[in-house]
């Protein structure tokens, strides 16, 4: 804008702007002086439409908000302006005229403008009628929001086909009342099922660094759930809570933690999903003979002919696993199944009301559970009720329920017509396809004719031949050490941990490429000293731990590393062990307290990484030494220099600004800030706050009583409830903004911001 310079007759001139009787002219002449008078220019109604839409571009905010407030602003002005300026746009005299004169106005709005004239307290409950009618989600959650919102405008709202929408209606005060207490309750379980969208590399991020209440630990995004199983970092206390995960992969993960305690482990081993026991076998404390029993006993209840007596046994497995199969077992007999209808797991009690050898005592024991509805259904369907019989109107058969019992896990048993080998031997050269597969998945099938199919099959029958093999406890080694040379980590797996499987078939899989192998062949009894003495020094930790608490680990090796373990082991006693050929003895020294300086700085250059890591890990190691170890080429070792307490400020900044949320080394480099230097978590946290519309992330740094107050002040108008509870009942949240969401219209939100307020 040409020439703003100061004017002597200022005063004068801007009464003059200010006039009623001054032309259009004349008010574009006063706008070229300078801001000021331009201010006003934009207010005055005498002001031409072109003008104030050449004006509207200006960045003064002032000149904008009074274009917006200006009666002769163009319609379509004050739409794209109201957006930021919603009361001036509402108190604009042509804003109630369009009102009247078009009935579809509210339509016509931007939805950004609407947004923003709904968050405003003077907007008045008509408009608020009107604009329930609209078709975005946002505006009609904005809608909920508003306590001005009248009773019949909810009650639409909880007809409309959104869940998220139905949801806020109905929790509005005027449809659901105040709420006195329990409101903290509510919140947690809606945080719990919410479907909020998520950010899994920024969930990781906040968990890594301590920003996640625990009671949202398994509403976190499966994969990330799954990180927090498998970490090394993740407490006994966290691991238990993961151990009964819906999901089967991070329960895995938990059963194959070094950290997690053997008892949780030994729980999963009846597990029902076959890839949580498999991975109880790669955690390093548990005994090989734990596994061999358990298959032993799943044999026993997928053998169909397996006897009365065995399944009776069986039945008082201390295996959820085991129970069910007996359960499942078309062999066992009504008074077992009568006990085991009231056993604790609900999955055992789905598979006796399946059974059709199950009592009319123990359906009616079913009757009274109330934990499962499709358990009611089955018994309505079984052929023992006696109501079932009572009428021929019965279209559902207990068997229509089958499949659906083996895709949630229940194993129940293929109805098999042949047990006779010497018949599976013949059906194992029929020419259709299907009967090869049942021959080659049946418990009876000779061992010769397994190896028969898989010499001369190359598809799924050759795995189901492989996998039938190798669990099968009738297996010879010589067969054992051909598996062994599959590709197959399940098949190879088993090989390791089959009490037919020898010593020289072990060596072999001591080379195994999979950790997993090498970790159950450590394990071992049968395992030689040679391929012990291998394993100890093993690259990856798991193995070595199961190689040393293998009772026949090599002596001289045991003694090295229980010197090691003596907090008072002498320097000299270190320097000589400093120049063992074993690596984890050489680990042992670069981890140990009373090493000196310059053996640390020896021992940093040793070309194994795992004795530089014990260095990374060593708690008087210095920050120069550090520095040098935060540029190595093993992410694990930065990880450790990232989380030394003696760590450089500069090296952890330089550290923490690394890759993406989801990089280890940023997330040790974090929190390792934020321990150090707490007030650094603020910032943190805002740094998470990359989206402008609701999801999970912003949900849990919301929730951080270390959020800054200025983002918690900046989200007050969240269309998701749960954040604006989240903002309410934080103590950083300024005191005004709290006051505003004592007066919102959702019940839960006003009753955490007053509990606040008074707390406060």
């Amino acid at each position: 804008m040409a020439n703003r310079l100061s004017h002597p007759n200022l005063s004068q001139l801007r009464q003059e702007a200010a006039s009623e009787n001054i032309s259009p002219q004349r008010l574009e002449e006063l706008s070229n002086i300078n801001i000021e008078l331009t201010r006003i220019v934009a207010n005055n109604a005498n002001t031409a439409p072109d003008f104030l839409r050449n004006l509207s571009s200006e960045s003064d905010r002032i000149i904008r908000a009074n274009i917006t407030g200006n009666p002769n602003t163009p319609t379509d002005i004050l739409f794209e302006l109201g957006a930021d300026f919603p009361q001036q746009l509402l108190e604009n005299p042509v804003f109630s005229l369009l009102l009247l004169e078009n009935p579809n106005f509210v339509a016509d709005i931007p939805v950004a403008t609407l947004l923003s004239l709904l968050k405003i307290d003077e907007v008045s409950p008509q408009f608020l009628q009107l604009a329930s009618n609209h078709d975005d989600v946002e505006v009609l959650l904005t809608i909920a929001m508003n306590s001005k919102t009248p009773l019949y405008a909810l009650q639409a709202l909880t007809k409309v086909q959104n869940i998220e929408v139905v949801e806020a209606a109905k929790l509005h005060v005027t449809l659901a009342g105040e709420m006195p207490q329990g409101w903290h309750e509510t919140a947690i379980s809606a945080m719990q099922t919410t479907n909020l969208p998520r950010d899994r590399q920024s969930e990781m991020y906040l968990w890594a660094i301590g920003a996640v209440p625990e009671y949202l630990l398994k509403t976190l995004d499966a994969e990330v759930r799954l990180h927090i199983a498998e970490s090394s970092n993740t407490s006994e206390q966290i691991l238990e809570n993961l151990a009964g995960d819906s999901y089967s992969r991070v329960r895995a993960m938990v059963a194959q933690n070094p950290r997690t305690p053997i008892k949780i482990v030994e729980d999963l081993m009846g597990d029902v999903s076959d890839i949580v026991r498999e991975a109880v076998s790669y955690h390093p404390h548990t005994p090989l003979t734990l596994h061999q029993q358990f298959q032993i006993q799943l044999e026993a209840t997928e053998n169909p002919v397996t006897s009365v007596d065995i399944l009776r046994q069986l039945s008082t497995s201390q295996w959820m696993r085991i129970r069910l199969g007996v359960a499942a077992h078309s062999n066992t007999p009504g008074d077992v199944l009568l006990r085991l209808a009231s056993d604790e797991d609900i999955m055992v009690r789905k598979a006796v009301a399946l059974n059709v050898n199950s009592t009319a005592e123990a359906l009616e024991q079913l009757a009274t559970d109330n934990n499962d509805a499709w358990i009611s259904k089955i018994i309505a369907a079984h052929p023992n009720n006696p109501a079932t019989n009572s009428f021929d109107g019965q279209k559902t058969t207990i068997h229509d329920y089958i499949n659906t019992a083996r895709a949630q896990g229940i194993p129940i048993m293929p109805a098999y017509a042949v047990y006779d080998p010497n018949l599976l031997t013949a059906m194992a050269e029929s020419s259709n396809y299907d009967t090869r597969q049942r021959v080659a998945q049946h418990p009876n099938t000779p061992i010769r004719v397994l190896e028969q199919l898989v010499d001369k099959e190359n598809n799924s029958i050759l795995e189901t031949a492989l996998s039938n093999l190798s669990r099968n406890s009738k297996t010879p080694d010589s067969t054992l050490q051909c598996l062994a040379q599959t590709s197959d980590l399940k098949v190879c797996t088993a090989v390791a941990r089959h009490r037919n499987t020898s010593s020289k078939t072990l060596v072999q899989l001591a080379k195994h490429h999979r950790w997993e192998v090498r970790t159950i062949v450590a394990k071992n009894l049968k395992t030689p000293l040679e391929a012990l003495i291998q394993l100890i020094q093993d690259k990856h930790a798991t193995v070595r731990e199961a190689a040393i608490n293998n009772p026949y680990a090599p002596s001289s090796i045991l003694e090295e590393l229980s010197i090691l373990k003596n907090p008072n082991t002498s320097g000299q006693t270190l320097n000589q062990l400093a120049n063992s050929k074993c690596v984890i003895t050489r680990q042992g020294v670069a981890r140990h307290p009373n090493t000196d300086k310059n053996l640390l700085k020896q021992l940093a250059e040793d070309k194994i990484s795992m004795v530089r890591l014990g260095v990374a890990e060593n708690p008087h190691t210095p920050s120069s030494l550090l520095e040098l170890l935060a540029i190595d080429k093993d992410n694990q070792i930065v990880v450790a220099v990232a989380s030394h307490p003696n760590t450089s400020l500069n090296i952890l900044e330089q550290l923490a600004i690394l890759g993406k949320p989801d990089n280890q080394i940023k997330q040790a480099a974090a929190k390792a800030l934020i321990n150090r230097f707490p007030d650094k978590l603020g910032k943190n946290l805002a740094d998470c706050i990359t989206s402008f519309t609701p999801i999970f992330t912003r949900l849990l740094v919301f929730l951080n009583p270390s959020t800054p107050s200025e983002i918690l002040a900046q989200n007050i108008y969240s269309s998701s409830w749960l954040e604006r509870y989240a903002i309410a009942q934080n103590p950083n949240t300024p005191t005004e903004i709290r006051a505003a969401l004592a007066r919102d219209g959702n019940r839960v939100v006003r009753a955490a911001a007053k509990n606040q307020g008074e707390r406060g």
